[in-house]
């Protein structure tokens, strides 16, 4: 048996997340240190009083309040105190860190010791390949996968198999198939989850499994804090974030000569395309890379953000 899901965040303010159809809902509870959903405690009460299932996340490293895995784990715990034991808790890995797996490990470990109940990870297939997982895949975290196949509106839940396959991880849980879904309720795109197992599955999930332990002491010689991304703020007051990776889009883009839709057009790549790059910021509400060339740079937008930073449609994959 398997359950119809939805996942929500801020930018679906005013839904009546109980009216619509499916089995549950996956709410933002948090971000950072500092960011609180101001939709979520609306979204929570209305899945429960439809009596469907709850999930609650919180987004690691949310841009503008990054913290240690500790402190956002602990703010992610004092929002959510008093669903616990009422959801299924949901580490969403996808900020400037998503490929360090220790402090995703440390925070995981750190809401489970704190709540007794063992949290589950969010990540995308491809950073689920390229990342080594292997000190999370024998914790018996479950995983919860995003990939979409494209961006084609999807009128009521189709869940479909996984193109590719896991690394690391024997199996999932809960995969993200799309990020257009539709419902009737709802005029805007939705997340459609597909959670492999029943409703007493997911409550195992929710459920205290084990007693929770206090924070423990710091040792003497505690381990090196991971080394954050290299970052700087270009002169337009642009902060950005080296990253070395390759996007192939799913639609046709515009390679510009700058980080704005009215800048200089260098060329329109077709679907396919693999686009080198080796920085990416957030600017003018979307997402973009920077592409060295031989006498300087060239911008692609790989997709758009909402206004904390936080992507909400992709052009395509990171590889």
């Amino acid at each position: 048996m398997t359950l119809n899901l939805i996942d929500v965040a801020s930018y679906q303010t005013g839904m009546d997340v109980g009216a619509v159809a499916g089995d549950g809902v996956i709410v933002k509870a948090t971000g950072g240190t500092g960011y609180v959903n101001p939709a979520c405690n609306a979204h929570v009460d209305q899945t429960l009083k439809a009596g469907k299932k709850l999930g609650l996340y919180h987004f690691a490293h949310e841009i503008g309040c990054q913290g240690s895995a500790e402190d956002e784990a602990q703010f992610f715990i004092n929002s959510i105190k008093n669903y616990i034991g009422k959801a299924m808790l949901i580490l969403d890995y996808e900020s400037d860190n998503q490929t360090d797996t220790e402090w995703a490990k440390r925070w995981l470990d750190y809401v489970y010791a704190k709540t007794g109940i063992r949290p589950v990870l969010y990540i995308s297939l491809s950073n689920e390949n390229n990342a080594n997982w292997s000190n999370l895949a024998n914790d018996n975290y479950g995983l919860w996968i995003a990939q979409y196949n494209n961006y084609n509106a999807a009128n009521g839940f189709q869940p479909r198999d996984l193109y590719g396959n896991l690394k690391y991880f024997k199996s999932m849980v809960m995969f993200q198939y799309t990020s257009t879904g539709r419902l009737g309720g709802w005029s805007g795109n939705l997340d459609f989850d597909v959670f492999y197992g029943d409703t007493g599955a997911w409550d195992a999930y929710a459920s205290v499994t084990g007693k929770p332990t206090p924070q423990p002491k710091p040792t003497p010689t505690p381990a090196p804090a991971p080394t954050a991304p290299k970052t700087w703020t270009d002169e337009l007051g642009v902060q950005w974030y080296a990253e070395n990776a390759t996007f192939v889009n799913s639609v046709p883009v515009n390679l510009r000569w700058g980080t704005s839709k009215s800048s200089a057009l260098v060329a329109t790549l077709p679907v396919g395309s693999k686009i080198e790059y080796d920085a990416k910021c957030v600017s003018g509400g979307y997402i973009w890379v920077r592409q060295p060339r031989e006498k300087g740079y060239a911008y692609c937008s790989v997709g758009e953000a909402d206004g904390f930073g936080i992507k909400i449609k992709s052009y395509g994959e990171i590889k």
